[in-house]
């Protein structure tokens, strides 16, 4: 059994998100600096606490990055990597091979490339050249229509059409984000999230708008891998605990 299998296994994730802006842990409303909480000045002892409280798989994002293009986070990002000892996934402003294969070497289990990777599908190719398959996620971050640059900037490219352009590098997953509903607590959209899984044969992870445990367990029927959490968890909608148990409860009479 490979890494991948080990970690995922036949089970739904409840993956915590750790947004990084200004070097503070945040959690924005679609995206919007300005927006949303101030979680912590602190995001590396908020990564600790996840991983205290059960998290089996940290979502790290560099928002710096994404929307700026700036790399002064990247110091947090990297001591994260360095203080956790759970598989961590990482985002955010990923333009170069270098930079993958930079964040894999210093202890990501996978890097997430987005706006490059709709840009240019075979850099996907080459970052998984250099890696492996396993250690890749394509993110693709949905208003109807997929957008990039930290959100900022909008295509005609639908997300269910595009997804299996990435199927022949057997990448871990791909991160789809309803930005919608992201850090709203409105809701997932059930019917978006179910039609990306039926097109295509790359695991889907899911994002946005869950606020509520009733949330997760529809995802549960829909067969993703995980779910990235921020908004839900940081205002106390429910508890880590609370959400892992719901789910093993839920998989234990199905």
């Amino acid at each position: 059994m490979g890494f991948e299998e080990k970690v995922w296994g036949n089970f739904l994730y409840i993956i915590p998100s750790v947004d990084i802006l200004n070097m503070k842990c945040v959690k924005l409303v679609q995206g919007k600096p300005g927006t949303g909480l101030n979680v912590s000045s602190d995001p590396i002892k908020v990564a600790k606490m996840w991983e205290e409280k059960g998290a089996k798989i940290l979502h790290v994002v560099d928002l710096d990055a994404a929307i700026y293009d700036s790399k002064k986070s990247r110091k947090i990002v990297r001591e994260i990597l360095r203080k956790v000892n759970i598989p961590v996934e990482v985002g955010g402003g990923i333009r170069s091979v270098e930079e993958a294969v930079s964040l894999v070497e210093d202890g990501a289990s996978w890097v997430i490339l987005g706006t490059k990777a709709i840009e240019n599908p075979d850099f996907v190719g080459r970052v998984v050249e250099k890696t492996d398959s396993k250690n890749v996620i394509v993110a693709l971050d949905s208003r109807k229509k997929v957008v990039l640059r930290g959100w900022k900037t909008e295509t005609e490219i639908s997300p269910f059409d595009f997804a299996k352009r990435f199927e022949a590098y057997n990448i871990a997953s791909i991160l789809f984000t309803d930005v919608e509903v992201e850090g709203t607590l409105k809701g997932v959209n059930l019917e978006n999230v179910s039609r990306l899984v039926n097109s295509t044969s790359i695991p889907i992870t899911y994002s946005g708008g869950i606020s509520s445990i009733q949330d997760i367990l529809k995802l549960l029927n829909v067969g993703l891998r995980g779910v990235v959490v921020g908004r839900a968890l940081y205002d106390g909608c429910f508890s880590l605990e609370e959400a892992m148990e719901a789910v093993r409860g839920a998989e234990r009479k199905g």
